[in-house]
């Protein structure tokens, strides 16, 4: 993805942040939306105890829910935007939130669990593009699992404003980079979770 397809990405959502506050709708979901995908990924990944990277964590929702949940894990979540990163810290200053570029700035660590919710929705150049690149430096950062979740073609309503992926797409970007992967895109209408595994 290109430096001018990221500024566009920032700009659109420090605008939602600006006009929503903080709310899902400030990262693009409503908040029933955005609940029922956290309870996937719970069901999904037994996270507990476990060291959690919220790839493009917004402003820290996820966090805010494993919380509700009484789910005890050791998290960072990081973030493009620094002013959704901004957000996360006032909201949860117990936390580990800091904004990365991943095509310009390495991982500073490992973890058992990355996951990936939402980030490449929005319709901009040299998203599907760049998606095998991102789950490949993701996954060399994974213990245990990496779980992408994204907007599947199979989706019945399409925004223009949003990507929609092809799942057998997906499954042969992941078979490229482990042998151990699993879909699921019968979890939330439209939706696809994605799972690479190290084992």
């Amino acid at each position: 993805m290109d430096n001018l397809s990221k500024e566009y990405i920032i700009d659109f959502f420090s605008k939602k942040l600006m006009l929503f506050g903080n709310t899902p709708a400030a990262v693009g979901w409503s908040a029933a939306g955005q609940r029922l995908r956290y309870e996937c990924l719970l069901n999904l990944l037994p996270l507990e105890g476990q060291s959690v990277l919220d790839f493009g964590c917004g402003k820290g929702d996820f966090y805010s829910f494993l919380k509700e949940k009484g789910i005890k894990v050791k998290y960072r979540g990081i973030d493009i935007n620094l002013k959704l990163i901004e957000t996360a810290s006032h909201n949860h200053p117990e936390a580990e939130f800091m904004t990365s570029d991943i095509d310009s700035e390495e991982l500073p660590e490992d973890y058992d669990y990355i996951i990936s919710c939402g980030v490449f929705n929005l319709n901009v150049e040299g998203v599907k593009e760049s998606i095998e690149r991102y789950l490949r430096k993701l996954f060399e950062h994974t213990n245990k699992t990496l779980l992408l979740n994204c907007l599947g073609s199979h989706s019945k309503i399409k925004d223009i404003n949003l990507i929609y992926l092809d799942p057998k797409d997906l499954v042969a970007a992941a078979k490229k980079i482990t042998d151990s992967t699993a879909i699921y895109h019968d979890l939330i209408e439209g939706d696809i979770f994605l799972l690479l595994n190290k084992s």
